[in-house]
C-alpha cells in the first residue's frame, strides 16, 4: 500500500505555506479586532455619561458590528485565496466600499493623532469585484501609512487615464529605492512586529481582479496607487 505521507521535499514548502497563511490571518484580522476594542470602549464611555449619550454609543456599537463582520469576511477571503478559489465578484459602487473600509480605521487614526483627508470622485462608477478583498487592500494601505509614522494622510478616488484609481498618500519617511520591489515579497518587512504579508496580499488581490498596485516615494512621503481598467459607469437604475 502506497504511503500517504508527504514527500520530504514537499514539507518545507508546506510549512512555508502554513506560515504565510498564519501570518496573513494575523495581519488581516488585527485591525478589525482593534476597531472592535476601541469602539466598544468608546460605547461604554458614552453610556457612563450622565445623562448617557445614547446616539454616540449607538454609532460606536454600529462600528463594532461592522468590524466583527469584516473580520469574519476577511478570514473567509483568505481561505478562498489559499485554495486558489476565484474572487466572489459582485457589482458595487467603489466609493461606498472605500468609505466602509475607512470607517473601520477612524478610531485608530484618532488614537494616533493622524489627520486624514478624503476626496471621492468615483460615486458614479461601479466595480465588478470581490468587495471584501477590495476593502482589505484599502485597510492595508492606510495601515501601512499609519505604521510609517505619517502624521497626515490623503485618500483619493478618481478616474485617471481611463482607469479607476484609489490612492493613499502619506508624509512618512518614504521607501528606499533598494526596497522598491522587496516590500511586495511574502514575509519581508521593515517594521518591528510586522508580518510582511500586507502588501503581498494587496498586490495579489489587485492582480486577481485584472488591476495593478504600485507606489511612488520620495522625501515628502509615499503614495500607493490601486487601479482597475474594467468598470461599469453609473446608471439611473440605482435606487
Amino acid at each position: 500500500m502506497a504511503s500517504t505521507k508527504p514527500s520530504p521535499d514537499l514539507r518545507p514548502a508546506r510549512i512555508n505555506a502554513l506560515g504565510e497563511f498564519a501570518a496573513s490571518i494575523a495581519h488581516e484580522v488585527k485591525q478589525p479586532l482593534a476597531a472592535v476594542k476601541l469602539n466598544a470602549e468608546a460605547s461604554l464611555k458614552w453610556l457612563e455619561q450622565d445623562p448617557p449619550r445614547i446616539a454616540e454609543a449607538r454609532a460606536a456599537l454600529q462600528v463594532v458590528l461592522q468590524a466583527s463582520v469584516a473580520a469574519g469576511d476577511m478570514v473567509r477571503s483568505l481561505q478562498a485565496m489559499t485554495s486558489r478559489a476565484a474572487p466572489q465578484r459582485s457589482l458595487f459602487f467603489i466609493d461606498d466600499a472605500v468609505r466602509e473600509a475607512v470607517q473601520l480605521l477612524r478610531g485608530e487614526l484618532r488614537r494616533q493623532g493622524i489627520t486624514l483627508t478624503e476626496h471621492y470622485g468615483l460615486d458614479h462608477y461601479q466595480l465588478d469585484a470581490d468587495r471584501v478583498q477590495l476593502m482589505q487592500v484599502v485597510i492595508n494601505l492606510v495601515l501601512n501609512a499609519i505604521e510609517a509614522r505619517a502624521r497626515t494622510l490623503a485618500l483619493q478616488t478618481a478616474l485617471v487615464n481611463g482607469a479607476l484609481c484609489i490612492s493613499v498618500r502619506d508624509n512618512g519617511a518614504g521607501i528606499a529605492p533598494a526596497l522598491a520591489e522587496r516590500i511586495y515579497q511574502p514575509l519581508f518587512t521593515t517594521k518591528h512586529g510586522g508580518t510582511g504579508m500586507g502588501l503581498t496580499l494587496c498586490r495579489s488581490i489587485a492582480q486577481a481582479h485584472g488591476g495593478s498596485l504600485w507606489h511612488t516615494s520620495d522625501q515628502a512621503g509615499t503614495a500607493f496607487h490601486l487601479s482597475f481598467k474594467e468598470y461599469t459607469p453609473w446608471t439611473p437604475s440605482r435606487s
